[in-house]
């Protein structure tokens, strides 16, 4: 099992959310420098509006790096979502005209949503931001002298525009989120149950070369027993080869000459006794001497 969970922790040390939002953060920073430089260049700084939208957008992406670095993902994603969508939505309505810049940050804020966040709380802020669009074109609706008196019906079009454009960005991107998502796991559980059969492979291999090392122990003691089996019949078979030659030759000789007394008392009559059973004595003491020698090789 530490295994499998050191194989997986890479896909898990660092997810596609906090991947996103580093980079969201690496080039929001930079873009905000790009855009409080032009401003500088362009307009001295002196307009107020863009000191405080742009402070404020670069005051949210500084407090979401940090509060990211402590550890709260969720906190620096809604914290630098709602300061961003503040700060539109004041510019939208603060400014002297019906711009296209603040709805399109606002689109990708939503975006950004879609990518970053899930669930309930997806839900809420996608719904959140919707509502302030609403409420955004509602203001221009009703304060039209504002704003060189556009045609209501003018800001009703680009409010639902701007809404669809809004939740076919939202949409699409959370479809996409979604699905990935699910490949993602997808792809995690094949990799458990290949790491999960890689190592029954690696059990099976482990338990073969300790069955492989028993049967070469075996292996070893079987062969040393067929050398030590061998030796004894080798042994053995000296016995027998010096048996048959002490038989052939010492044993032979006494018994054919018992066989010649024998044979004696058969053709003559008159036969000396005491010198006769003297003689076979003598041949059955020198037998009897051979077959003590011959068992005490063969022990």
């Amino acid at each position: 099992m530490e295994t499998i969970k050191g194989h997986l922790s890479p896909l898990r040390d660092k997810p596609i959310e906090e991947v996103f939002l580093e980079s969201l953060l690496k080039l929001g920073f930079l873009s905000i420098l790009v855009v409080i430089a032009t401003d500088f260049a362009f307009t001295r700084l002196t307009e107020q509006r863009s000191v405080i939208v742009n402070g404020s957008i670069l005051f949210a992406i500084l407090s979401a790096a940090v509060v990211y670095r402590l550890g709260q993902y969720k906190t620096s994603v809604l914290l630098i979502g709602l300061i961003i969508l503040t700060a539109m939505f004041y510019q939208s309505i603060a400014s002297d005209s019906i711009t296209t810049s603040s709805m399109a940050v606002v689109m990708v804020v939503g975006f950004g949503f879609s990518v970053l966040l899930k669930g309930k709380l997806l839900a809420a802020m996608q719904l959140l931001t919707l509502l302030g669009m609403v409420v955004v074109f509602a203001w221009l609706i009703a304060h039209p002298a504002r704003y060189g008196k556009p045609n209501a019906s003018d800001i009703v079009v680009a409010g639902i525009t701007y809404c669809i454009l809004f939740f076919f960005i939202s949409y699409s991107t959370w479809i996409l989120k979604k699905r990935y998502d699910q490949y993602l796991e997808v792809l995690a559980e094949q990799n458990l149950e290949l790491i999960e059969k890689t190592n029954e492979i690696e059990t099976q291999n482990e338990e073969l070369i300790l069955s492989q090392d028993n049967l070469a122990q075996l292996n070893s003691h079987l062969e040393q027993k067929v050398q030590e089996r061998t030796c004894e019949l080798e042994k053995q078979n000296d016995r027998l080869i010096k048996y048959a030659f002490t038989n052939a030759h010492h044993v032979r000789g006494p018994v054919a000459r018992l066989l010649g007394l024998v044979h004696l008392t058969k053709i003559d009559n008159e036969i000396d006794y005491p010198r006769f059973f003297n003689l076979i004595e003598v041949q059955a003491k020198e037998i009897d001497e051979v077959v003590k020698q011959i068992n005490r090789e063969l022990e």
